[in-house]
């Protein structure tokens, strides 16, 4: 989350060459509006995106889950060609 999507969208996208997805949240805390972006990365990639971000938006809230699969172009195919 960040207060930057943009910055850090268009960084992802051209730097990485990662596609990225824009949530929209609200801080329940706050009630403030947020933007919340979505990135896939392989576990090697993490070091750039954290360097990415953090040189954009010291500030931004960063959460890093391991899922299981990532079935999509750029990671595993979703169906046998």
């Amino acid at each position: 989350m960040t207060g930057k999507p943009q910055a850090i969208a268009d960084r992802v996208l051209r730097d990485m060459q990662r596609g990225v997805t824009e949530l929209h949240g609200r801080g329940m805390y706050t009630q403030q509006e947020r933007k919340v972006l979505m990135v896939a990365l392989t576990v090697t990639e993490m070091p750039h995106l954290k360097a990415l971000v953090s040189a954009k938006d010291t500030h931004a809230f960063v959460i890093v889950a391991p899922v299981q699969e990532v079935l999509s172009r750029g990671f595993q195919p979703l169906a046998a060609d």
